[in-house]
């Protein structure tokens, strides 16, 4: 569950380029903020689709194609991406965006598959609060280092061996996965698992022989429990975060170096946070769920009230990736109890979009 959202972190979600990429466009293009804005908003389309790309997902998993299929074309795909964009020296903005819309692609099925292996594990083992704190361990620990290593890099080398460098960790992990992961058919029948209320493989083995993924979808939409989930997680979220690049660097006069330091500040305080609600899940199978979501959201955004220069901003950004994790992980932990295993990816994905 780590390795894979770790995977995440390093290719597009952030992805060590970045902020290369937000360096380029700002200082080589002239983007404004509104520009860049939505620049990064029109990359991220591919994660606002997640549902469709869930549903293919579920619905081709049911004639026997694997979790390891999906990341191996994946992962492919990310290298074959990044070696392309490392081959043109000055990109046009265009150019850009077309790649990288299609590398989030690859990322944002990526992360279905691995978000629709953890809710079934988590539902086979009874553990999903566990391994959904897991994955963001793995995210904030790597995404750190992307955040470190890509702010250094934007200002002494150009953005096209950055994307050179970004091939490399999806290369690894298409060799891991390859040769690491076993090859097991969804549609054959899987032991239960010692001391598990619920063998979630055997639904999805019985939707196997039924692929009606579409009429399951809307049987699991009329679950008053899923509907009353969703409906928490577009509430909570009705005031995003703001996009503080261009604040930091015109306003504050931050580097990109410092930039970079602060959002891996941010990502040290996701993965100790997770790591905290982790173990404590891990010992108490009864959490406070509402009370994390509404703290954390509301601790996320009060936090940027103390950002005012370079001396506050390490505090303010470790204590913004503390809250909003634990708000995320305090709803999500809703969540994973109530998608039905057979649609897993396409449930997970529906109430995770609002997020994007």
């Amino acid at each position: 569950m780590a390795l894979l959202y770790a995977v995440q972190a390093a290719t597009g979600n952030p992805g060590l380029a970045y902020l290369p990429v937000a360096a380029y466009l700002t200082q080589q293009m002239n983007f404004s903020a509104a520009q860049l804005a939505g620049f990064q908003a029109m990359v991220l389309l591919p994660w606002v689709t997640k549902p469709l790309w869930a549903l293919l997902i579920d619905g081709l998993a049911r004639l026997g194609y694997t979790t390891k299929t999906y990341l191996v074309l994946c992962f492919g795909g990310m290298v074959l991406g990044f070696g392309l964009l490392s081959q043109v020296q000055q990109p046009t903005a265009g150019r850009l965006l077309v790649a990288l819309g299609l590398l989030s692609v690859a990322v944002a099925i990526a992360d279905v598959v691995a978000d629709r292996w953890m809710v079934i594990e988590g539902l086979r083992h009874q553990r999903g609060n566990v391994y959904q704190a897991a994955q963001w361990v793995g995210w904030g620990s790597t995404a750190m280092t992307m955040f470190l290593v890509g702010g250094w890099l934007a200002d002494r080398i150009p953005l096209h061996q950055v994307f050179g460098l970004s091939a490399v960790v999806p290369a690894l992990a298409l060799l891991l996965v390859a040769w690491k992961l076993p090859e097991v058919k969804e549609n054959r029948p899987q032991p239960k698992s010692q001391g598990s209320s619920v063998d979630s493989l055997q639904f999805v083995n019985r939707g196997a022989k039924n692929p009606r993924i579409w009429a399951d979808c809307v049987k699991a939409l009329r679950r008053a429990d899923l509907r009353r989930v969703l409906g928490l997680v577009v509430l909570l979220h009705l005031s995003p975060l703001p996009i503080d690049y261009l604040y930091q660097v015109q306003e504050l006069g931050f580097e990109n170096s410092l930039v970079g330091q602060l959002k891996a500040m941010e990502s040290v305080g996701t993965a100790l946070g997770a790591l905290g609600f982790g173990l404590w899940a891990w010992r108490s199978a009864r959490l406070p769920w509402l009370s994390l979501a509404v703290i954390g959201q509301a601790g996320a955004m009060l936090s940027l009230v103390g950002l005012s220069g370079a001396a506050s901003a390490y505090g303010v950004y470790l204590l913004r990736g503390m809250f909003a994790i634990v708000s995320f992980l305090g709803l999500f932990g809703q969540v994973v109890a109530v998608c039905p295993p057979q649609v897993a990816g396409s449930a997970y994905a529906l109430v995770i979009s609002p997020l994007t």
